[in-house]
């Protein structure tokens, strides 16, 4: 079985959750995946919709049974991606990290085309400073430290795309679309 994602990558703030979204707006055919989480929901976000939430035996469970195809720890939580996540009917589309594409890659039965989504820094903080009602000053800060290493030296192909503006979301979600079709020619 084989498998074809579209990942898309980018800092805290960047818009790559909303690139998501207005492409499956436009792209109904694509499958989102649904990442494994241990940390808890975050205002307005729900189980199985943003993550399948679960506990640390559970994650530790399903890796030791070969059931997650990456998973990482950022900031004393597990993320990853289980197998049932995916569909091998259909282009899967979702929100990775770096060292969650480096997984992916190591997968002879997935073929990923990533999109890097970038933002400058003023609008990456404000973006997060109006997310939320309360924003966590201090958390946005530790990921902007984050995200600074974490982004500085990718050694996988990608496509750069900028979002600050509504013609560049336009465009980022024009130049994804285009890969899904792409990978959607290769299937079957």
């Amino acid at each position: 079985m084989s498998y074809k994602i579209l990942a898309l990558i980018g800092e805290a703030g960047s818009g790559k959750d909303t690139v998501m979204q207005e492409t499956l707006k436009r792209n109904p055919k694509l499958h989102e995946i649904i990442s494994f989480t241990t940390r808890p929901p975050r205002e307005g976000e729900a189980d199985g919709v943003n993550y399948h939430f679960v506990s640390g035996d559970t994650f530790t469970w399903k890796i030791l049974n070969n059931e997650m195809l990456e998973a990482t720890c950022f900031n004393e939580w597990f993320y990853g991606t289980g197998y049932e996540s995916l569909r091998s009917d259909c282009v899967n589309i979702g929100v990775f990290n770096p060292e969650g594409i480096d997984s992916l890659m190591a997968h002879k039965d997935i073929e990923i085309v990533v999109f890097y989504v970038r933002a400058s820094d003023k609008e990456r903080m404000l973006r997060q400073l109006n997310r939320e009602k309360d924003p966590d000053v201090h958390e946005i800060c530790r990921r902007f430290h984050t995200d600074w290493v974490d982004f500085a030296d990718l050694d996988f192909h990608y496509n750069e795309v900028w979002n600050e503006t509504k013609e560049d979301l336009d465009y980022c979600v024009k130049c994804v679309e285009a890969a899904s079709h792409r990978l959607e020619d290769r299937m079957g």
